[in-house]
């Protein structure tokens, strides 16, 4: 039996004990011996005491045993002596007990160090931050990212840019905050922060990811810039290049023309017919050429969004108004569903109807030779803060090699396009928050998808 040294220690104690208290009686009941009865009865009080240290001994030997495998002491196994005196084979199923808590507690070190090395090994900044500001966790790449060698408290960073805890602090748990931050007092740089809450029983941490886009930023300014010269120079090219041909053109003829006794410049009929069609072509390309910069001076003037509520059934019933001819004339359906009817949106409706007008009118366009065509539009819920919209028709596609390219501003491949309209689109979309992407191939019409939030706190560049 396990208990078997304890139960047999507690008999023996209590037998000899009745044993003792049966002489006691017998001797006080037959009034002999006056001086064994004494002896006796200081006996028994002597074994009463032993029995109760020996039992307090054995509960303090045992709550401590408990207590250190409660904290997880591997110094338990030194207590195995005093309770195997006590509790024979005890001790064996306590340290299997033991062995299993150490072997947790490993494996829970171990998660610990592993997570830690995949979290210092990310090249996106983590930080988390208790209720009182204190950091409990922050990886290489934060540390980096804000330009400091150790951070104890968020309230450190006010010695690089005062009120910096108090802005981070204040952040919501949106998809993502850029916050201007000056790492080295003179340098500045943007930072795009995401928060989000984590809750550990009775305690709130806030967990922020930081990631420096300055250079990202700079980088794809750069490209777009690459990308905006060389769609310029290109059509700047067409125009130019035929205008400079017709005007070599012009002074040949001019150069063959003859003189008069006057010695004004005589052209014959036909070439003046030449020269008068010349001069219109210049003048057609020159007016081609204004009206492409136009184009350019309004793509990049696009208003501030302001937004308000949008009913969006109400909207894409206004978008189907406003193409009900086109529809009826080239003999489109157009349709519309919507997961919750009572469905709105906060955004600016004016710039938010120029990019559907946009959309609508590519589809249009895009069917204008195939019968029975159909654009369709959904609108749902993406989850509680955004909205996703779809635009689809059954036209004859993209191409994948032009895929990738009908968001590039003045790219087109209409014979009379001007290649702004869906640069347009994206730019709207952006300036909300969004973002669009077009779902084509040859022969199976376009989806072009858009992800809004439902709610804008704030409007990018105002």
């Amino acid at each position: 039996m396990v208990y078997n040294s304890f139960q047999t220690s507690i008999l023996t104690r209590i037998t000899l004990l009745v044993v003792n208290i049966t002489a006691l009686a017998y001797l006080y009941v037959r009034h002999e011996r006056f001086f064994t009865l004494i002896f006796l009865a200081l006996l028994a009080i002597i074994q009463v005491v032993l029995l109760f240290v020996y039992l307090n001994k054995t509960n303090r030997n045992l709550a401590r045993f408990l207590l250190l495998l409660t904290y997880e002491d591997t110094s338990v196994v030194h207590w195995k002596d005093k309770v195997e005196k006590t509790f024979q084979g005890l001790h064996h199923s306590f340290k299997q007990v033991n062995d299993e808590i150490n072997r947790i507690r490993l494996e829970k070190e171990k998660g610990s160090i592993l997570l830690k090395g995949i979290i210092q090994h990310m090249e996106t900044g983590i930080m988390v931050v208790d209720e009182s500001g204190r950091v409990e966790v922050v990886n290489d790449a934060a540390l980096v990212a804000l330009g400091v060698s150790q951070l104890e408290f968020l309230s450190d960073l006010d010695r690089k840019q005062e009120g910096i805890s108090r802005i981070l602090s204040k952040l919501g748990y949106e998809s993502g905050n850029v916050v201007h931050y000056k790492k080295n007092g003179q340098e500045e740089s943007q930072l795009l922060v995401r928060v989000s809450l984590l809750k550990l029983e009775d305690r709130t941490l806030r967990i922020y990811s930081l990631q420096d886009i300055r250079n990202q930023l700079e980088a794809n300014e750069i490209e777009s810039w690459q990308k905006m010269t060389r769609v310029l120079s290109h059509e700047i090219s067409n125009s130019v290049t035929p205008i400079s041909t017709l005007g070599d053109g012009i002074q040949m003829k001019l150069k063959q023309g003859r003189k008069d006794e006057n010695g004004r410049l005589v052209i014959e009929k036909d070439a003046a017919g030449d020269l008068l069609q010349s001069s219109e072509l210049i003048q057609k390309r020159s007016d081609a050429l204004v009206e492409f910069m136009e184009h350019y001076k309004n793509f990049s003037r696009l208003p501030n969004p302001i937004p308000g509520k949008i009913v969006v059934a109400e909207f894409l019933e206004g978008i189907e108004l406003l193409f009900s001819e086109d529809f009826n004339n080239q003999g489109i359906r157009f349709s519309f569903e919507l997961q919750d009817p009572s469905m709105v949106i906060h955004a600016d409706k004016n710039l938010l109807e120029q990019a559907f007008i946009n959309l609508v009118r590519n589809s249009i366009d895009a069917l204008k030779a195939i019968p029975g065509g159909i654009i369709q539009i959904k609108a749902s819920m993406l989850d509680k803060l955004h909205l996703k919209l779809e635009i689809s028709d059954n036209g004859p596609g993209i191409s994948p090699e032009h895929g990738s390219q009908v968001f590039i501003p003045f790219f087109t491949t209409k014979q009379k396009g001007t290649g702004i309209g869906l640069s347009i689109v994206r730019k709207i979309i952006n300036m909300h928050g969004g973002t669009i992407q077009v779902d084509s191939g040859e022969d199976r019409g376009s989806t072009f998808v858009i992800r809004l939030p439902q709610s804008l706190s704030k409007i990018p560049g105002r």
